[in-house]
């Protein structure tokens, strides 16, 4: 598969970005195709030769974390209008000339139906979409703390290390399940 079908199939997917937002396109390689406005950034990335994956990314210009930018994903525009899941999506993979048309055009039709207002720049919407970033990564990472606090509460109530248990699922008490908070409950009175 060429590269060129990647930028062609793009180019003119996307081009309701130049026509009713008045976007330019300003960057075309092998492996990612962007446009711009005065204020918001639209990249459709490729990895043609390893992955296959194909998506959209969209971010405001000129606000920086880090010194980078912050581009959001389709799948994070898709979650914070409750739609991920009516639009069954998951990600997008194109081995195939006649695959990535369909993934080229099936993302373009998502950017242009539930991105206007960010395409439109509403300062409201991006920042709603950061605080759902930082939510799904205080979630991802509390998950990933419960798990492993989760293992070290069953070697310690194996061992009965009571005041171990106490201490681990303390600091997490709101998070727990009813199961586990009966077991805490326990765990403290043993260790009185």
């Amino acid at each position: 598969m060429s590269t060129n079908d990647f930028e062609s199939l793009v180019q003119k997917g996307f081009s309701f970005l130049v026509s009713d937002y008045h976007f330019r396109c300003v960057e075309v390689t092998n492996h990612v195709v962007r446009f711009e406005s005065d204020k918001v950034f639209v990249a459709v990335r490729y990895d043609a030769y390893r992955s296959y994956e194909l998506d959209v990314e969209i971010g405001e210009l000129n606000v920086l974390y880090g010194g980078q930018e912050r581009p959001f994903n389709m799948g994070e525009i898709l979650r914070l209008g409750g739609v991920a899941e009516k639009e069954r999506y998951s990600f997008f993979q194109a081995s195939t000339p006649s695959v990535l048309a369909n993934c080229v055009a099936k993302l373009s039709s998502l950017l242009s139906t539930y991105a206007v207002e960010l395409l439109q720049h509403n300062e409201f919407v991006f920042k709603r979409l950061s605080g759902l970033r930082e939510r799904e990564c205080d979630q991802y990472e509390l998950k990933s703390k419960l798990a492993h606090i989760r293992r070290e509460v069953q070697i310690a109530w194996k061992n009965k290390d009571y005041a171990k248990v106490v201490t681990l699922y303390k600091p997490v008490e709101s998070s727990i399940s009813d199961a586990e908070k009966k077991k805490l409950a326990f765990a403290e009175k043993q260790v009185k």
